[in-house]
């Protein structure tokens, strides 16, 4: 794995499913319980490469060695934190394939990276042969696609005059001139490239089509972590005439399936197989040195070539994949704190995120990767790991009920009661009060709620408690320890 590659690549994907907190007064009162269990027999998983699990004999691993069951309903002590009840309703508890389990020692990656380190990277992603050229990274585009999108202003330009909307021909006027003023100060051949630098793009060519690179740094002090942007065009340029050539001035975009919205509806099969279009994504991450991850989900995508009379959408076909990558440190996920604005116990309106996680995005076409955006925190050659023994399942349970409780005291929720309905063992990272990073294994307890406008289960309330001690991991105050957090003062 290269030093300093925390590395982020751009691309253009819809919204990501998170919505801003809404406080929620929850009006039912359920009464207190007294602790209880209700448990099957051992489930046996094992997770695949897209984040799935098969049912397979494991009863040496996890499951096995702390009994965990298949499923779970159990209430909780409220102790005293003002709640009417809390309690954990799980169907399927899913445990990872592994048989050890450790706290991880490592370092965040360097930043920025050095001029070698970059020159590395760049020839990892384009072929050997292609010639290397330069530009400045403050401008918008290359020229050829800062060309086409002056050639399709043109067109809706003629189209608007046409149908007697001058108007809208005069808007389309005033949006066409910065991009011509952007295409004027771009020579016609950009020089090749003699050095290497952060936040500069690089651009090759290899079959028509148009690649870019960038890389630039958050923190250019070094405390923080690198990113790379890395995307080139879509198909050739003839290709995407051939299916609409009666449609001048047209371009092609990426619509991804994000929240399962029917954005395509025809018959048509995509060109690539998912296993085919895994691979390419597999072998961007190869090239950049990163290792440790696998795919958590896949999304088919559908490219839409644009036109018409006012550059609405002309065709939409299913062209690729979208494929989602988490870190995995030997079977078991690392999961980052960065899905809580709509946890209801947390208050993140004088929080600003500042980035930070073990993730990519990678969409793929029958020509390759079209576009990217990868992650990288965590420095893997840093690595050391200390075995750890965990609580069993019912240690776990019984030291729960009183952090839960704690939890909830400490951090108070609008909600009446609490009514976990997913519980998981993952790695969180941690930090202690001298700055030392560390991947516990930690047991998530979430309440999810479907959420109707983004198509996707949502956490309204979630708990954080170490495997190892049962005690809560405060996530607010813990992702301030490690980076990733910051006050942004507007209280």
């Amino acid at each position: 794995m290269l030093p300093g590659k925390d590395v982020r690549y751009f691309c253009k994907i819809k919204r990501r499913c998170t919505m801003n907190k809404k406080k929620i007064m929850c009006a039912a009162l359920i009464s207190v319980m007294a602790l209880s269990l209700a448990a099957c027999g051992n489930k046996k998983v094992d997770y695949g490469m897209n984040g799935g699990s098969d049912d397979a004999d494991n009863a040496g691993g996890l499951e096995g060695q702390l009994d965990i069951p298949d499923n779970c309903d159990v209430t909780f002590d409220i102790g005293e934190s003002k709640l009417s009840s809390i309690t954990l309703k799980d169907d399927d508890i899913e445990v990872p394939d592994a048989d050890r389990v450790y706290k991880v020692g490592f370092d965040m990656v360097n930043a920025p990276c050095s001029d070698d380190e970059l020159k590395t990277i760049i020839s990892r992603l384009f072929d050997e042969t292609s010639e290397i050229r330069w530009q400045d990274g403050d401008a918008a585009e290359s020229k050829e696609i800062l060309d086409n999108t002056i050639a399709s202003y043109k067109a809706d330009i003629e189209k608007a005059l046409a149908s007697d909307d001058p108007g809208y021909a005069e808007l389309l006027e005033e949006g066409m001139k910065r991009w011509v003023d952007e295409r004027n100060s771009i020579d016609d051949e950009l020089p090749i490239a003699t050095e290497y630098k952060i936040n500069e793009h690089y651009v090759a060519e290899s079959g028509g089509v148009q690649r870019i690179f960038m890389a630039a740094s958050d923190n250019e002090d070094g405390g923080g972590y690198n990113n790379y942007y890395f995307t080139y065009g879509m198909t050739p340029e003839g290709e995407d005439k051939a299916l609409v050539s009666e449609v001048p001035g047209t371009e092609s975009t990426y619509e991804i399936n994000v929240v399962g919205e029917d954005i395509y509806d025809g018959d048509e099969k995509n060109p690539i197989t998912e296993d085919e279009g895994l691979s390419s994504a597999m072998k961007l991450l190869d090239n950049l040195g990163i290792s440790g991850f696998a795919c958590t989900g896949t999304e088919e995508a559908v490219r839409a070539w644009t036109g018409g009379t006012y550059g609405e959408d002309v065709i939409k076909k299913p062209d690729g994949y979208r494929f989602q990558f988490g870190r995995k440190i030997d079977g078991i996920d690392v999961v980052y704190s960065t899905d809580i604005d709509t946890v209801d116990s947390i208050d993140t309106d004088n929080l600003t995120y500042k980035g930070g996680v073990d993730k990519a995005v990678i969409s793929v076409d029958k020509f390759g990767v079209v576009s990217s955006t990868v992650y990288v925190y965590a420095d893997e050659d840093t690595f050391d790991k200390e075995e750890v023994k965990l609580l069993s399942w019912d240690e776990m349970i019984k030291a729960a009920g009183e952090s839960i409780a704690k939890y909830y005291k400490d951090h108070p929720t609008n909600y009446g009661t609490v009514e976990f309905n997913d519980v998981e063992l993952a790695y969180v990272p941690c930090a202690d009060e001298s700055g030392n990073k560390y991947f516990v294994p930690t047991w998530i307890f979430s309440q999810n709620e479907y959420n109707e406008d983004y198509r996707c289960d949502m956490p309204i309330q979630r708990v954080y408690i170490n495997a190892i001690d049962g005690n809560y991991i405060d996530i607010v105050d813990n992702m301030k320890k490690i980076g990733m957090y910051e006050e942004t003062g507007r209280k």
